[in-house]
């Protein structure tokens, strides 16, 4: 579906392990990835992955089964780690900041993609899927978003959470509705609703 000559997949999802990470991707994750050095006096307390970072032209699956997703080509991208395992997975669906009309487009794209694996709208006040059909729904969105980041809160019970966000970049303060330019961002973790 996003796949470009050349381009490079990283295979990742929560709690998946960094050995696997690694194995799995076409992403150069050795490469890419910050390693804490840990104390050599202490066996207790060995290197380990910190965190990977993504700035070349990289497309991000979500592998889990049943909850995945595969996203457009990005550079922006991070993964951490704790216990050797994926902890947290922060990227966009883009690979530059875009005019109003193609973000929602492809935010349609991803919000979609994401209803039909599964994802659910997380209990929480005022969460609601983005309303961007009609052209009073779209003004009414780009207009807020002159004032702050909108979001909707998704999760899969008992395993992930994940922020979808998206947010005026830059020309936001000259309320420019043909200049202004818009990014999506998407943070995925583990599901912390259930205590």
């Amino acid at each position: 579906m996003y796949s470009r000559s050349g381009t490079k997949t990283l295979f990742v999802h929560i709690g998946k392990s960094y050995e696997q990470l690694v194995k799995d991707s076409t992403f150069p994750v050795e490469d890419n990835t910050a390693i804490y050095p840990g104390d050599p006096t202490d066996a207790e307390d060995p290197p380990r992955p910190g965190s990977t970072w993504i700035s070349s032209p990289t497309v991000i699956e979500f592998d889990d089964p049943t909850y995945g997703f595969k996203l457009p080509p990005t550079v922006f991208g991070a993964v951490t780690y704790g216990g050797q395992k994926v902890t947290t997975l922060t990227t966009s669906p883009m690979s530059e900041a875009m005019p109003f009309g193609e973000a929602v487009v492809r935010l349609v794209e991803v919000q979609n993609n994401l209803k039909s694996q599964g994802w659910k709208l997380a209990p929480v006040e005022s969460n609601d899927w983005f309303k961007i059909k009609s052209v009073a729904e779209r003004d009414q969105l780009q207009a807020a978003l002159y004032d702050q980041t909108v979001g909707i809160d998704l999760y899969v019970p008992g395993k992930y959470n994940l922020l979808l966000l998206i947010k005026c970049y830059s020309g936001c303060d000259k309320r420019n509705l043909t200049k202004s330019k818009y990014l999506i961002d998407i943070s995925v973790g583990r599901d912390r609703t259930e205590k």
